[in-house]
C-alpha cells in the first residue's frame, strides 16, 4: 500500500472549498506522512479560479505558517499548480505541479477544456467545426510542449481533455488519431519530467470511474520509461484520500511496482514499492 500523502490539494484560495488548516487536519486524520498544497498559480484572467497578486501572497504566508505549526504532525510543501498560461515565478515554491486548462480560440480568447460541458461543446461547434477530436489535438500539442520546455516537477492531470468526454461525446478516445495526439505528447513531455500524477479528482467530483490518465496511456506513460504519483487533487477537506483505491489499482495495472510520494523531510520526493 501507498504512503498516504498528495501533492495536489486545492483551498479557498483558488477555488477549493476548505480551509488550508482544515485540509492539514484533514491530513493528519487521514493518517498522511506528508501534504502538498497547489494552489492553481498567479495569472491575469479567470480569477475566481486562480489566485491573484495579493492571493499568492496570502497564500505564501498562510502555507508557511502551516509548515512550523505542523512540524511535528506532517510535512507540508508549499506547491503550485501551474498553468501554461500563468504568469507565476517559480521562486517562491518548493515544487511546480504544470497543467494546461486553457485552450486559445482563432478570435484570440481562451477557455478551460474542463469547464461547463455546454460551452466546451459550443466551442467545438463554433472553432473547431464539430469536431471535438481536434480540440482534444490542440489540447495535447500544448500540454506537450509546455511540459518539454518548463521542466516541472508533476504533470498534472494528464488527459484533462476528457473529463466532458464522457460516452465519447466528443470524440472518439480508441481512434488511432486520438491515441497518437496523446502518446505523441508524452513523448514531448517526457523530455521535460517524468513524473505524473494519478489524478483522482474526478472520481470524487464527477463520477468519473478511473483516474487520470486513462489505463491505456498510463501503460503507455510506463512503457517510455515514466514515474507515477498519487495525487487527490482535493477540493473540500473531507476527499483528501478520495479514489485512491481506485488510483492505487490502476497504478498496478499499468505494471508499476513503485510510486513516488512527497518526501516526509527535506527530499522532494520518496518512492514506495507496491
Amino acid at each position: 500500500m501507498l504512503k498516504r500523502s498528495s501533492p495536489h490539494v486545492h483551498t479557498q484560495f483558488c477555488d477549493g472549498q476548505s480551509t488550508a488548516e482544515e485540509m492539514v487536519r484533514s491530513a493528519i486524520a487521514h493518517g498522511f506522512v506528508s501534504l502538498g498544497f497547489s494552489s492553481h498559480a498567479l495569472q491575469d484572467f479567470d480569477l475566481d479560479y486562480a489566485l491573484d497578486g495579493e492571493g499568492e501572497r496570502q497564500y505564501i504566508d498562510e502555507v508557511s505558517r502551516l509548515q512550523k505549526r505542523h512540524a511535528g504532525d506532517l510535512r507540508i510543501w508549499r506547491g503550485m499548480e501551474r498553468d501554461s498560461l500563468s504568469i507565476a515565478r517559480r521562486e517562491p515554491f518548493e515544487y511546480v505541479i504544470a497543467s494546461v486548462h486553457y485552450v486559445a480560440c482563432p478570435d484570440g480568447s481562451v477557455f478551460p477544456v474542463d469547464g461547463d460541458a455546454g460551452m466546451v461543446r459550443d466551442r467545438v461547434q463554433a472553432f473547431y467545426g464539430g469536431e471535438g477530436l481536434r480540440l482534444a489535438q490542440d489540447y495535447y500539442r500544448l500540454l506537450g510542449e509546455y511540459i518539454s520546455a518548463y521542466q516541472p516537477d508533476i504533470i498534472g492531470h494528464f488527459d484533462l481533455v476528457m473529463k466532458n468526454n464522457r460516452d465519447g461525446r466528443l470524440f472518439d478516445a480508441s481512434s488511432p488519431a486520438y491515441v497518437k495526439a496523446a502518446t505523441d505528447a508524452m513523448d514531448a513531455a517526457i523530455t521535460g519530467c517524468s513524473l505524473m500524477e494519478v489524478n483522482t479528482g474526478a472520481i470524487a467530483r464527477s463520477g468519473a470511474r478511473e483516474p487520470y490518465p486513462s489505463h491505456p496511456l498510463l501503460s503507455y506513460w510506463r512503457s517510455i520509461g515514466g514515474e507515477v504519483i498519487l495525487s487527490s487533487d482535493c477540493h473540500l477537506a473531507r476527499d483528501i484520500t478520495a479514489g485512491y483505491e481506485t488510483g492505487e489499482a490502476a497504478i498496478r495495472k499499468a505494471g508499476y511496482q513503485k510510486a513516488a510520494f512527497l518526501g516526509r523531510r527535506d527530499e522532494l520526493f520518496e518512492w514506495c514499492r507496491l
